[in-house]
């Protein structure tokens, strides 16, 4: 089972862009597949048992060498119901910034 959470700055309320709200997936080993900042209007969409979101991720995607580079990536993230699947889309909309 990997693990996804969801993190903002202690102390300042969610949906602000203070917050700094921060997707994380690891896998059961404990590696970071997944280290992304939610944005105001971030777009999401729902399939079977997944959830399809698209995020904005710092380093070299594809092998290039420049690490500080915006990458614009396609995700998804699979469910095991479709309750779970609402459960995460809605968290996904409520922490994300209001633009």
């Amino acid at each position: 089972m990997d693990q996804l959470s969801i993190k903002c700055k202690e102390g300042i309320p969610k949906a602000t862009e203070e917050s700094k709200p921060t997707t994380i997936v690891r896998n059961e080993a404990g590696k970071i597949l997944l280290n992304a900042l939610l944005y105001p209007a971030i777009k999401t969409s729902l399939l079977k048992n997944s959830v399809v979101a698209i995020f904005h991720t710092l380093g070299n995607a594809g092998g290039s060498g420049d690490n500080d580079s915006v990458v614009v990536s396609t995700f998804l993230i699979r469910m095991k119901t479709e309750e779970d699947r609402n459960k995460l889309a809605s968290i996904i909309q409520e922490y994300a910034p209001v633009s």
